[in-house]
């Protein structure tokens, strides 16, 4: 998996060209909020973000991807409908997350091809799993959104369609 500072140079890449490689959805996992929030601030202060012209979403992914240059990013590439993404820190799982609030398997995601979208499902973990800070309730799948924050346990993930990640990667290259 690639890390920000890997993917920045395929920003200048054509759209379809960037989705071809990297697939229709990337997760990134979000550092701890008092971090992200004093680098967005230092951010802030050197003038390279307009906090009163963009989003909170996009306050938070600009913050990550100029800030943080060895986040992972977990690109999905999904071959069929139904294929599932299993999420834990079992090393047979697909994401692997090394966080203690993390259960063994923790989570499937499931490609909807229809929809363009995965369905997340907790797997009975410990420490349960949350799409913008609301818990799943027990066998309830949820349809994931561009820009939802997904967490398992204590680890955060910011969910994204490939075509959000590559325009803030091409923002940073060239700040507005």
């Amino acid at each position: 998996m690639p890390s920000v500072q890997q993917l920045r140079p395929f920003a200048e890449a054509p759209l379809e060209a960037f989705r071809a490689a990297s697939g229709p959805v990337a997760l990134i996992q979000q550092p701890p909020e008092s971090v992200l929030q004093r680098v967005a601030q230092q951010l802030g202060q050197a003038g390279t973000l307009s906090m009163s012209t963009r989003t909170r979403l996009a306050e938070r992914l600009l913050t990550m991807l100029q800030g943080f240059q060895h986040l992972e990013v977990h690109l999905l590439h999904p071959r069929t409908d139904g294929e599932e993404f299993t999420v834990g820190r079992m090393d047979t799982c697909m994401l692997v997350v090394k966080d203690p609030s993390v259960s063994k398997l923790h989570a499937r995601l499931r490609w909807h091809a229809q929809a363009g979208a995965y369905l997340v499902k907790d797997a009975g973990s410990m420490n349960g799993t949350f799409v913008n800070a609301v818990p799943l309730g027990a066998h309830q799948e949820f349809q994931l959104h561009d820009g939802d924050a997904l967490s398992f346990g204590d680890a955060q993930f910011l969910y994204l369609h490939t075509e959000t990640l590559h325009e803030h990667l091409r923002l940073i290259q060239d700040p507005v």
